[in-house]
């Protein structure tokens, strides 16, 4: 059985850091318009590369997103399931619910305007605050690794993960979608969601009944 006190606890400590990052940003008076040092790397982001590049970036972008993300959790959760391995579908289920319940609340939640210093570029919508692409990227996919580590004991996906990962936060500056806060708070945020759901289905230490995966 998951350990549910992670679940709760873990949910509710990404959305306060997520509500005291947003509240420390807007103490700072520059909500709506960025901070200097947020202009001043946006501008530095925003450097063109080339064509074949400027395309991955868009490209590998999509993995951050939830409208790519569900469908892959849906389909992993079901196949967990006609292996019964029931664990493992509940663990992609709650990992790809909280991920999108933080994202959506503290949206509604701090409605702050995208940057207009250049043209965002790329799959966005809704407000700025958080970086849901931050959020959606790290929780799941570092959960399908952590998973196939689990499972597999293959830790090539982690190094993956963590590519795809520090690429998609790179590609909401580079793209001009978000503020660099808007980036870290998501990060954070998905930090903390991630590690409260590996630990809430963390195996056992010793479990002779365990099946894998692959099975």
């Amino acid at each position: 059985m998951p350990r549910w006190g992670w679940v709760i606890g873990g949910g509710a400590v990404a959305f306060l850091l997520g509500i005291a990052i947003a509240l420390w940003t807007q103490s700072a008076g520059d909500w709506g318009i960025g901070a200097s040092w947020e202009v001043a790397l946006l501008r530095r982001a925003n450097t063109r590369l080339p064509a074949a590049f400027d395309a991955l970036l868009i490209l590998i972008a999509w993995l951050g997103t939830n409208i790519t993300l569900v469908p892959i959790s849906a389909v992993v959760a079901l196949f967990a399931l006609r292996r019964s391995r029931r664990d493992i579908a509940l663990h992609v289920a709650v990992a790809q619910t909280g991920s999108i319940l933080l994202n959506q609340i503290l949206k509604y939640a701090f409605e702050r305007p995208r940057p207009e210093i250049f043209e965002g570029r790329g799959w966005y919508a809704q407000s700025s605050f958080p970086s849901g692409h931050a959020i959606a990227s790290i929780a799941m996919l570092f959960t399908f690794a952590v998973l196939l580590y689990r499972e597999r004991g293959w830790r090539w996906p982690l190094a993956v993960a963590l590519v795809l990962v520090l690429i998609n936060l790179y590609s909401r500056l580079y793209l001009a979608v978000h503020w660099p806060t808007d980036v870290i708070a998501g990060a954070a945020v998905g930090v903390v969601w991630l590690v409260a759901t590996i630990r809430a289905f963390r195996p056992p230490l010793t479990n002779p009944e365990s099946r894998s995966f692959s099975q």
